[in-house]
């Protein structure tokens, strides 16, 4: 935009949309902490309340704002917003367990619960500006790892508690289970990228199967509590089909 002079003016609207959300989730910490201290203060229940804590909500109260102004500026949900809410989680729920002087040994899943979380909210987002396959489909796996780790802290979470309804869903070594959910989405993603190349094995599909082969290897070996030098004799195996399935497709 240019004023009479030819001079470009800038718009400092989106400055001060960013400024004013920002003072928005500055506000909900304040009246949230406020609270805290209020009822701590009634001796209405007791708990722990460390105020420090919520100095490291500052960068929390950024990547929301972040989020908040890249959906705005977007129109839809992208990879980039969906980094930042994550980002939002993980710091939030250190912050949190810090400030209510959580026990780590029991809540520590919380952790990994979070990093899954921001993983699958970063992997389920449409990259912005960017038609990139591979890329995309590198990013999709991102979320399958996440749900993986989320499931993994969920499992861990319910032992720690110990949460009763969840500890009956688990089955011995539960904990291959996630392992072979991101293997699964390795699996599917390299389907995708074969049938989107018209049915022929391009170098991201290669990669994609390759990581598949071994992720879901170390799976199954896990869940049957097999011998673990049987990884490489599998892996070498699977490869191999791989490679077949591509050099047939490719002479079709």
């Amino acid at each position: 935009m240019e004023n009479q002079s030819g001079i470009p003016e800038y718009s400092s609207e989106p400055r001060r949309h960013h400024h004013r959300s920002g003072n928005i989730w500055w506000a909900l910490v304040l009246i949230f902490a406020g609270a805290i201290l209020f009822v701590q203060n009634l001796h209405v229940a007791e708990f722990t309340f460390n105020w420090w804590a919520l100095f490291i909500f500052i960068p929390v109260i950024g990547s929301l704002s972040a989020a908040w102004s890249q959906l705005r500026d977007d129109g839809y949900y992208s990879a980039k917003a969906g980094g930042s809410i994550g980002s939002a989680i993980f710091m939030g729920t250190i912050a949190t367990m810090l400030m209510f002087g959580m026990d780590w040994s029991i809540w520590w899943p919380l952790v990994i619960m979070a990093a899954g979380l921001s993983a699958l909210l970063t992997g389920i987002g449409r990259l912005s500006q960017l038609d990139n396959r591979s890329l995309s489909a590198f990013a999709r796996l991102s979320g399958w790892f996440g749900l993986g780790a989320l499931v993994l802290g969920l499992g861990f979470l319910a032992q720690t508690l110990p949460i009763a309804a969840l500890q009956t869903y688990l089955i011995p070594r539960w904990w291959a289970v996630p392992i072979l959910i991101a293997g699964a989405g390795a699996l599917v993603n390299m389907l995708v990228m074969f049938f989107q190349n018209g049915a022929r094995m391009n170098w991201a599909a290669w990669s994609m199967g390759l990581i598949a082969v071994f992720v879901v290897g170390i799976g199954i070996l896990a869940l049957f509590a097999l011998d673990w030098n049987l990884l490489l004799p599998i892996v070498l195996i699977a490869c191999g089909l791989v490679i077949l399935a591509g050099f047939f497709s490719n002479r079709n």
